[in-house]
């Protein structure tokens, strides 16, 4: 199914910034593919906390997902929830920017977010018992599939960062908020971070993620990607139980049966082979022979 494309053209008060096709086209060739790829706008006034947009004169039907193209913005978490709040947004809706000041990863780290990577942040659908506790590993899953399916073989880096050559392409942020469950994705597409921009510590390299199409945009890649998530995602819950999809998560997973590094807290840290993941997600490992969980922590190869 395609997508609603709605480009912000006023903003968005105190969240992000105006998005209009000749600053987006201003920003890096992507961008400018992007914005030729959707033909023809025209501006309608959203009555639903948008205000007046700009959209495809050739779109889909109003079932399709919406993307809500914004500019600059802090963080298009933070986006998403205020548009969720004011009912903006459904399941499977996104918010995507080209920019970010304030973007964050796991433990609110910061994440480096130039022109030409994707940064989105996609409302989640209802998940119950058991999928409910494993939505970030099954999100890591989907995603590394779906990007596969695009380019080189992608790993997950539990619980749900993505690698390419053992090298970060893309990392995940999920988030319960009142009513809703958001989850941030950012990708490297055009820019890797150099080692002097991440943290100095604990940290494995950044890397970017090629595709096929070498003239694939951030707007292109997610339109791409949210489509196949979706479909995956209804067919994961129809088909496979927890269990089955665990049994599929470890096939996936980065550094299973190597030995890492693994940091729980600040000053813990000691070695450990992966083994792979229990019935409740947490990270198995053997430590000096044992098996232990790793319920929450990061692990890098040694």
């Amino acid at each position: 199914m395609p997508c609603n494309i709605l480009m912000c053209a006023d903003g968005l008060p105190g969240l992000a910034e105006p998005a209009r096709p000749e600053t987006l086209r201003a920003l890096s060739p992507s961008w400018a593919a992007d914005v030729a790829a959707l033909g023809p706008l025209e501006e309608i006034e959203n009555p639903v906390a948008l205000g007046r947009c700009l959209v495809p004169v050739d779109r889909p039907d109003d079932g399709a997902p919406r993307v809500v193209v914004t500019g600059r913005c802090g963080s298009t978490m933070d986006v998403a929830r205020r548009l969720v709040e004011a009912g903006a947004l459904r399941p499977w809706d996104a918010v995507l920017a080209p920019e970010q000041t304030a973007g964050r990863g796991q433990l609110r780290r910061a994440w480096v977010s130039r022109p030409g990577n994707l940064h989105v942040t996609l409302v989640c659908p209802e998940a119950t018992g058991l999928w409910n506790d494993l939505r970030p590993l099954v999100f890591g899953w989907l995603f590394a599939g779906a990007l596969q399916a695009l380019g080189p073989a992608v790993r997950v880096k539990w619980p749900n960062d993505l690698l390419c050559d053992d090298r970060k392409i893309a990392g995940m942020l999920v988030e319960e908020r009142p009513g809703c469950v958001l989850t941030g994705i950012g990708v490297n597409l055009a820019y890797a971070p150099e080692p002097e921009e991440m943290r100095a510590d604990f940290k494995v390299a950044a890397g970017k993620f090629s595709p096929r199409d070498p003239n694939i945009g951030p707007l292109g890649l997610w339109r791409t990607l949210v489509n196949q998530i979706e479909t995956s995602y209804a067919s994961l819950f129809d088909v496979h139980s927890p269990n089955e999809f665990l049994t599929m998560f470890r096939s996936r997973m980065a550094w299973a049966g190597r030995r890492v590094l693994v940091r729980e807290g600040v000053n813990v840290l000691y070695e450990a082979i992966v083994e792979g993941v229990s019935a409740e997600g947490a990270l198995v490992l053997n430590r000096t022979g044992q098996s232990i969980e790793l319920l929450a922590g990061d692990v890098i190869p040694v």
